[in-house]
C-alpha cells in the first residue's frame, strides 16, 4: 500500500528551472509568491547563533516552507541536525537529507492518531531518532498496544507537549491529567521512552518588544522544566530534553542569560538540556513585524499581485479603494496586530495602502488610517505584499519563485505540501 504522499504530484524542478530562472520579477505570473534567499539565510543563521550563546540546541521547524532547500539553510552546515515536521509529507522530502547524514533527529509536532501509525514506523526506518508528540494518556495506550501487536523492537520516543497559555494543545502542570500521563508513560517504559517536554508559546504573538517575548521564552523554560522535575520524582533516571520556542521567543532568546534562567527556577539548575525550537523565523510577516522583534527589511517573503480596478470615493478614506489579483487563497485571511490581511512594500510611495478585505481571487486594497496622503496606484502597477501569516499564504502556492540580491529569478523551490 502507498502513502498519501506517495501519491501526491509536485512541480518538476528541472521544468520550472528551465521555463523561469534569469527572468524579472516583473514578467512572472501573478499572484506569485517570491523568496529572497540571502534574507532567509540570514534569518537562518541568526537563529542558530541566538541558540550557541545560549549553550541549547536548535531543533528547526519546516512546516513554514515545507522544502529542501529551506532546510538546508537552516540546517546551517551542521550548526544543527535536528528538525521538526508538522506532516509526514514533509519528513518523508528530507529523508534524501538524513541519507546524506545531515539530519539525524526528527520530531512529528502533531499528537498521534493511530491511522497513520504504520506510516510513521515505516519512514521511522530513515532516520536515526524519530519522536512523537503526546499529550493524553489514551495516546500512550495506543503506541503500547500496536507494539505488542505487531511485535516492534524499537521503542517510541515521545514528548510530552505542556500547555503553558496558548490552550491549543497539551497538557497543564500541576494537573491530575499530567500526573497519569507520566506514570502511564513510565509504566510502559519496555514499549515507549520520554525524551523531553515541549513548550510553545503561541501567545507570545501578541508581544510590542522583545522584552516582551523573552518574558515569554522565560515562561516557556519554567513550565517545560516544572514537568520534567515531576517526571525526575517518578523516576530519576530520565535524561530528558527541555525543548521550547516560538519564533518570537526565540528571537528574544538572543537577549537571555542562563542566569535569567535559573533565577526564575530558584537558583538550581535546569533538569534537562536545553533546546529551542521555531519555524516561521526564516520567512517572517506582518505577525513578526507587529512582535517588536523584527522589521519589513527582515521579512524574507513577499506575495506579488497587479492592480487591476480602481474605485474612486468608494469606502471611508479617500482616494477609494483598489483591487488586486491576489484573494484569500494568494495571501490567507489571517489577521494581526497590525491592521490589513497585508502591507504594500513595493512600489515605493505606496506604502500607505493595505490589503482591507479578500475575496476568493481578488483583494481589495484600503488606505491606512492617518494624515498621510495616499495616491491611487496607476492600474497595471505590479505590487509586493508582506502576509500576515506567512506560512499559511505559502501553503497556497505549488512553488517559489526565488532571487537574491536583485529582482532576478535564480532558483525555484517546490515545498512538499500535503499531509
Amino acid at each position: 500500500m502507498k502513502f498519501p504522499s506517495q501519491l501526491t504530484t509536485i512541480p518538476n524542478k528541472e521544468d520550472l528551472l528551465k521555463q523561469y530562472v534569469g527572468q524579472k520579477i516583473s514578467d512572472l505570473p501573478t499572484p506569485s509568491f517570491i523568496v529572497d534567499r540571502g534574507k532567509f539565510k540570514v534569518n537562518a543563521d541568526k537563529m542558530l547563533a541566538n541558540s550557541k550563546n545560549l549553550k541549547a540546541d536548535f531543533r528547526a521547524h519546516i512546516k513554514t516552507h515545507k522544502t529542501v532547500e529551506g532546510t538546508l539553510l537552516q540546517l546551517g552546515n551542521g550548526g544543527t541536525d535536528k528538525l521538526v515536521v508538522s506532516t509526514l509529507s514533509e519528513a518523508w522530502s528530507i529523508v534524501p537529507l538524513a541519507e546524506r547524514g545531515l539530519v539525524k533527529d526528527v520530531l512529528f509536532s502533531l499528537p498521534v492518531v493511530e491511522s497513520r501509525l504504520s506510516e510513521i514506523v515505516e519512514i521511522s526506518k530513515h532516520f536515526d531518532h524519530f519522536r512523537l508528540m503526546l499529550d493524553n494518556e489514551a495516546q500512550l495506550d495506543i503506541l503500547n498496544e500496536y507494539s505488542s501487536l505487531h511485535g516492534l523492537k524499537k521503542k517510541w520516543s515521545i514528548f510530552i507537549k505542556i500547555d503553558m497559555g496558548t490552550k491549543r494543545a497539551g497538557l497543564v502542570n500541576d494537573s491530575e491529567y499530567l500526573s497519569k500521563t507520566l506514570e502511564r508513560a513510565i509504566k510502559y517504559k519496555s514499549t515507549i521512552e520520554i525524551y523531553g517536554f515541549y513548550c510553545h508559546a503561541g501567545h507570545s504573538y501578541s508581544s510590542k518588544s522583545e522584552g516582551a517575548a523573552k518574558d515569554f521564552l522565560l515562561q516557556e523554560i519554567v513550565h517545560a522544566n516544572c514537568a520534567a522535575s515531576a517526571a525526575l520524582k517518578i523516576d530519576p533516571t530520565l535524561k530528558l530534553q527541555i525543548s521550547v520556542g516560538a519564533t518570537p521567543t526565540a528571537h528574544a532568546s538572543e537577549i537571555l542569560k542562563m542566569e535569567e534562567v535559573e533565577a526564575q527556577i530558584g537558583g538550581k539548575s535546569l533538569s534537562g538540556k536545553l533546546e529551542l525550537h521555531a519555524g516561521n523565523y526564516p520567512f517572517c510577516d506582518l505577525q513578526q513585524v507587529s512582535t517588536g522583534c523584527v522589521t519589513n527589511d527582515d521579512v524574507s517573503i513577499s506575495v506579488i499581485a497587479d492592480v487591476i480596478s480602481t474605485y474612486p470615493q468608494r469606502g471611508d478614506k479617500a482616494p477609494g479603494e483598489q483591487l488586486i489579483n491576489a484573494g484569500v487563497i494568494a495571501l490567507a485571511r489571517e489577521s494581526g496586530p497590525l491592521p490589513g490581511h497585508g502591507r504594500i512594500v513595493q512600489p515605493k510611495g505606496f506604502e500607505n495602502w493595505i490589503v482591507g478585505r479578500l475575496s476568493q481571487e481578488h483583494g481589495i486594497l484600503v488606505p491606512l488610517d492617518g494624515e498621510e496622503k495616499t495616491e491611487f496606484i496607476p492600474i497595471g502597477t505590479r505590487v509586493s505584499i508582506i502576509p500576515q501569516h506567512s506560512c499559511i499564504t505559502a501553503a497556497s502556492y505549488p512553488w517559489y519563485f526565488v532571487v537574491e540580491g536583485s529582482d532576478l529569478v535564480v532558483d525555484i523551490w517546490v515545498p512538499h505540501r500535503g499531509w
